[in-house]
C-alpha cells in the first residue's frame, strides 16, 4: 500500500513501508519475495525522499517501518502526519507507535496527528477521517483513511478497513466522492479460518456503492485481497452488480504491469 501521489502544489508518499509474511502454507518468505522486498523497500526511500509530506495511517510494519528495511532518512525536514499515537489505538499499536516517534522525532520539520483533521498545501487539501477499525473489531487497532483533493481531482486512500467491511468506514468514501480509491480488499485467503462469509457479504456489498458512485471512479483493488489467488473472482463479483463504468483494476495493472502474488506463490515458488 505503499503510495505516491504528486498534485501541483505538494508530494505525499503515504505509508512507506515494505514487509512479508513471515509464514504462508507453514513456509517462510521465498528467496524472490526477499529480493523483491529490498527492491520495493529502495525504490520508497528514493520515491519517499523526494516528498514534502509523509503519511503513516497506522503503526502496523507493512504501513510504517521503524528503520528495519526503509531508513528513517526518509522522514528528514518532512511534514510528518501520523495516526494519533494516544487515542484510539491498541495495545501493540501504541507501543509501536511511541518507539518509532522517538526515531523520528528531531529528524521531522513538523509532526501533525491525523484523526479527523484536515490539512491545506496551496489548493491541495489532505482530509482524514475518524480512526476506523482495522476490519470488522478494533481488535487489530484502528487506521485512518486519506482523502487528496486538488481542486480538480480527488484520490481517496483506505488504509487498512479490510473491504470495507463496515459502514463506518464506507461513510467517509461516500461522502468524499473520489475519483481514484486505492482499496485494500478483504482477506479473502483468511475465509473460514479469521473471515467469515457476512463479513465477505458485506465487503462485496459497500465495494459496489463504491463503484456505483457519480464519479465512476477507478478503484485499485490490492493489499489483503492480492493475496488469495483467485482475487479475480471477487472482481468479477463486484462489477457484476454494479452499474456504470467504475473499473477495477490491481495497483499493479494501474501502473502498467503484471501483479507478481509472489506469497499467494510461496508454495509454487519452493516447489520449483
Amino acid at each position: 500500500m505503499a503510495t505516491l501521489v504528486e498534485t501541483p502544489d505538494v508530494t505525499i508518499f503515504i505509508d512507506p513501508a515494505v514487509s512479508l509474511a513471515p509464514r504462508r502454507y507453514s513456509l517462510p518468505p521465498h528467496e524472490l519475495e526477499w529480493k523483491r522486498l529490498e527492491e520495493v523497500a529502495k525504490d520508497i526511500e528514493r520515491l519517499a525522499s523526494e516528498a514534502d509530506v509523509v503519511v503513516v495511517t497506522h503503526y502496523h510494519y507493512d504501513h510504517h517501518d521503524p528503520g528495519k528495511h526503509v531508513s528513517l532518512d526518509i522522514y528528514n525536514g518532512k511534514v510528518v502526519i501520523v495516526k494519533d499515537p494516544k487515542n484510539n489505538i491498541n495495545v501493540s499499536q501504541r507501543i509501536r507507535s511511541s518507539k518509532f516517534l522517538k526515531l523520528i522525532r528531531d529528524r521531522v520539520r513538523e509532526l501533525r496527528v491525523a484523526d479527523g483533521a484536515e490539512y491545506v498545501f496551496g489548493r491541495t487539501r489532505l482530509r482524514f477521517s475518524p480512526p476506523c477499525p482495522h476490519g470488522a473489531t478494533p481488535k487489530l487497532g484502528y487506521v485512518v483513511q486519506v482523502l487528496i483533493d486538488d481542486g480538480d481531482r480527488k484520490l481517496l486512500f483506505t488504509s487498512d478497513v479490510e473491504g470495507p467491511i463496515l459502514r463506518e468506514s464506507l461513510k467517509f468514501i461516500v461522502r468524499s466522492v473520489p475519483d481514484v480509491v486505492i482499496v485494500d480488499g478483504p482477506p479473502t485467503y483468511l475465509l473460514g479460518y479469521k473471515f467469515g462469509m457476512e463479513e465477505l457479504r458485506e465487503a462485496l456489498n459497500n465495494l459496489r456503492v463504491i463503484a456505483s458512485l457519480k464519479t465512476e471512479p477507478v478503484i485499485v483493488l490490492d493489499h489483503h485481497l492480492l493475496r488469495d489467488l483467485n482475487y479475480r473472482d471477487f472482481f468479477h463479483d463486484i462489477m457484476r452488480g454494479t452499474p456504470g463504468k467504475a473499473r477495477i483494476v490491481t495497483a499493479a495493472e494501474f501502473e502498467g504491469r503484471e501483479p507478481l502474488l509472489l506469497e499467494a506463490r510461496r508454495r509454487e515458488l519452493y516447489g520449483r
